[in-house]
């Protein structure tokens, strides 16, 4: 017969078995957690941000021409449209230029898409949203000159679509 300290006893296949227990769960935890973020992230949002990353100067003189021009732009949604509203530093509109929309959700690129929008008024500009999934969205916004070759004005803004 064994007394009751002898059944009590750790032995050291007990902490082999704990020891055991507690780094698999901890692999296979982290195992999942490795799992959701490698197949949720998209990846680099950027294309080719490195090359942007180069031609930083260039951008900033293309900022400091498009504050030259002293343009304000208003953007919103109405009745399924949107709607931009563009002036120059006067208060005149800026007509009839093209303009393209790049739309885009904040946290996937799966949805991102780029309309063009249709000169409605001097200085309004819009085109259809209907079947944007509803929620918040980043507007990036391009006028173009006369041409089309040059970009003349750039802004973004985040929207929500109902």
């Amino acid at each position: 017969m064994t007394s009751k300290t002898e059944q009590s006893q750790l032995k050291g296949w007990h902490v082999l078995i704990w020891l055991t227990g507690f780094f698999g769960l901890m692999f296979a935890v982290n195992g999942v957690f490795l799992y959701q973020a490698i197949t949720s992230f998209p990846g680099e949002d950027t294309p080719k941000s490195y090359l942007q990353g180069l031609e930083y100067n260039r951008i900033l003189n293309e900022r400091a021409a498009q504050a030259e021009l002293g343009w304000t732009a208003q953007v919103g949604v109405l009745n399924e449209e949107l709607v931009l509203r563009l002036v120059d530093r006067d208060g005149n509109p800026v007509s009839y230029r093209p303009v393209e929309l790049e739309l885009s959700r904040l946290a996937t690129t799966a949805a991102d898409t780029t309309l063009t929008l249709d000169a409605v008024a001097p200085g309004e500009y819009r085109t259809d949203v209907s079947g944007l999934i509803s929620g918040r969205w980043n507007a990036d916004i391009k006028v173009f000159d006369f041409s089309g070759d040059r970009v003349e004005f750039e802004m973004t803004k985040q929207i929500t679509s109902p």
